[in-house]
């Protein structure tokens, strides 16, 4: 015979199962999309590795003329004349 709070036991139940594979389904694609997004910036896609270099600058050494007077300064190189 036809029963309709089993019906509506059964409509729940299966909206649970329903609500359950879906929330698993979007929980992976989240994270295979996660995965995805910080894996895109790495060059290692390219079989290049990131690298990073440091870059020593070398200034020239500045000479300093303490006379009163002033010191004579070569004009074609700027050094001083001693």
């Amino acid at each position: 015979m036809f029963s309709p709070f089993k019906l509506v036991a059964e409509l729940i139940s299966f909206v649970f199962q329903i609500a359950f594979l879906y929330g698993l389904a979007l929980i992976f694609v989240i994270g295979l999309f996660i995965v995805v997004v910080s894996s895109a910036d790495k060059k290692e896609w390219n079989g290049e590795q990131e690298r990073i270099e440091y870059i020593k600058k070398v200034y020239p050494k500045k000479e300093v003329c303490y006379a009163i007077a002033g010191c004579k300064v070569n004009p074609d190189t700027g050094k001083l004349i001693k």
